[in-house]
Order: structure tokens, then sequence, then C-alpha cells
């Protein structure tokens, strides 16, 4: 697989993709897979995730980073018809209508249906700034890409949000899946997200799935998928072909 050189500030890093699989509750069948950048220093060593963030400040290099992710995704979608892979678009890149057109042409110029790509966007936005993300959204899906919400809490102003626009997917944020075995308080906060606050059809995913206790608890109340560490590794391309045999 690819990979990339990337100069940041003088300084200069190596770029590789990994693929998360979301997996259903029973964890015998992958839904998604959700492809992340991986960065490395010069002596490749891996970068730490809280680190990353600071790299990818400026939206020049947001932009590089997404336009190698979405290579790879569509490198990926080429070689296997049936899989269907998410992302996440960058807060600097959400609202930039000719950057979603260029997505869109790439996959009309690799011959992908877009309906095989999930963009997915964070939850962590004031109220303000989703409102005004919400043209862009609704581009997005009127070119045919899958939308997704991550990291989503609790709150009114959470909530609200889902009426506004009709997400794909809701990523429950780890904070509210982690410890529901231990703290039924929290298991009746999700239990609540799931059957009342999330619209009816909508696929729901429980983020930071660590514990088989947990797990029991999420098939109960039939939650749909979950992405963790414990229960599903990420995956290096040589991986992912192995895995899915192209």
């Amino acid at each position: 697989m690819k990979i990339n050189t990337l100069e940041i500030k003088g300084r200069k890093f190596l770029m590789t993709a990994e693929f998360h699989p979301i997996i259903t509750l029973s964890g015998k069948k992958i839904l998604r897979y959700q492809a992340v950048a991986q960065f490395y220093n010069g002596e490749d060593f891996l970068i730490p995730a809280e680190q990353t963030g600071v790299l990818l400040e400026e939206t020049a290099v947001n932009r590089k980073v997404t336009d190698f992710i979405f290579e790879v995704i569509c490198h990926v979608l080429k070689m296997k018809e049936t899989m269907t892979v998410s992302f996440i678009l960058s807060p600097q890149l959400i609202n930039d209508m000719d950057y979603l057109t260029q997505l869109i042409e790439r996959c009309q110029h690799n011959d992908i249906a877009p309906q095989r790509i999930e963009i997915e966007v964070s939850n962590n936005l004031t109220y303000p700034q989703f409102i005004s993300k919400l043209p862009a959204l609704k581009q997005a899906r009127e070119y045919g890409f899958m939308v997704s919400l991550g990291k989503f809490g609790c709150g009114n102003e959470h909530a609200e949000r889902l009426q506004l626009f009709a997400f794909n997917t809701i990523k429950i944020d780890r904070s509210l899946v982690d410890g529901i075995a231990r703290h039924p308080a929290k298991l009746s906060t999700l239990h609540r997200f799931i059957d009342s606050v999330i619209p009816a059809g909508t696929d729901v995913i429980c983020e930071g799935v660590d514990s088989t206790a947990d797990l029991a608890l999420l098939n109960r109340y039939n939650a749909g998928g979950i992405q963790g560490y414990t229960f599903s590794r990420p995956l290096t391309f040589k991986q992912l072909q192995l895995l899915e045999g192209f």
C-alpha cells in the first residue's frame, strides 16, 4: 500500500492508512471499515493520536491527509466491490463545497458509487458551527455519500441536531458506552438514547466497546454495531487483503 511523505512545519512524517473494522454485535459480520491515517516520524516511531491533532490544525495539511485517505479508499473499493468504507472529514473541510465536488468527481473517475463511502463528521462542534455546516452535509447527501455523526453524546442540544439532518449512522461516544455493566445509570442513559433520542431507522454504532460484560448488555438492547480495539483491532492494508480476499 502506498506510503506518503508529509512535511509539516519543516518536519517530515510518513503517512499510511489503517482500517478499523465496525462489526455487528454478534461479531460474525463486518459492517464496514473506517479508514484512518497513521503518522510516523523520521525514526519510524508511531505518532500518538493525541499529538496528531496538533499536526493537523492547518487546513492545507488536513486537505493533503484527506486526499491521501480518499485515494486509499477508492483503491480498496475498486478491489472489493462488496465493501463500504468510512472516513472522518475534518471541520476545516466540511464547509468547502468545492472540495466535496472534487470528492464526487474522484468517485466518478474511479467508477465507484458514492453510496459505498460514508463521510463522518464529529459532534464536537458548537451548535452554531453545526448549523453553519448543514448546507454542506445536505450537499454530501445529494451527491450520494452516506453521512454519519461521530462522538454523539448526551444533552438536549445534541438531540436537537438529529431533527435537523437525517444521518445514516450515529456513532455513540465511548463515554456513554464504557462501563455500562458496572454503572446502571449509564446503561439507562444509553438505553434512552437508542430508544428515544436516535430516530428510528438510523444505524447505531457504539464506540469504545472493550469489555465482554458491556458487549453482553449491548446485545440485549440491539444497538446495531460496535467499534472497539478489544474485539476488532485496526488492520494494515495487507491484513485487510488477507481478511477480505482481494
